[in-house]
């Protein structure tokens, strides 16, 4: 595969990951209005949170894209609803451990490409990302010894 395909390859991947932002942004907001109960009360205010943090991973995304000579997405991917409490929890505990999944192989592309600044762009939304799945486990009482689990799949 030559550069310019490569390339593309990277963008069409950036816009996706977009996609799935939008729809994380959107929904940790739906989550965080739909939880219900003392218990989590704070991690309504948590989901709230990541919902900004979600949203501000699209703008960056937006912008590397545009940079890299792409058009950002408008589309948003799926939104997982619930009215279970816990299964709130797990979708956005799967979709950040997608999105990690998503990202790593992200970071390698461009890091092919030579583009190891846009690569850190990437690194410092994995962080983050990291956290919200670290917030969710200890939300769900998930322990962990090793992370990120090999699959990056919730069971």
């Amino acid at each position: 595969m030559n550069h310019q395909e490569a390339l593309k390859q990277a963008v069409d991947g950036l816009n996706l990951d977009l996609a799935w932002e939008y729809a994380a942004g959107i929904q940790y907001a739906q989550h965080a209005a739909m939880l219900s109960g003392a218990a989590y009360f704070a991690v309504a205010e948590e989901l709230e949170e990541h919902s900004k943090e979600e949203f501000g991973h699209a703008t960056e995304l937006s912008v590397l894209i545009q940079y890299l000579g792409g058009i950002p997405t408008t589309q948003v991917a799926p939104v997982a609803t619930s009215r279970d409490n816990e299964e709130m929890l797990r979708q956005d505990l799967q979709g950040e451990y997608d999105a990690i999944r998503r990202y790593l192989q992200r970071i390698r592309q461009l890091e092919a490409l030579g583009m190891y600044d846009s690569a850190q762009i990437i690194r410092n939304i994995v962080v983050t990302e990291q956290e919200h799945a670290i917030d969710l486990e200890v939300a769900l009482g998930i322990e962990k010894t090793v992370f990120p689990p090999t699959e990056l799949t919730f069971e």
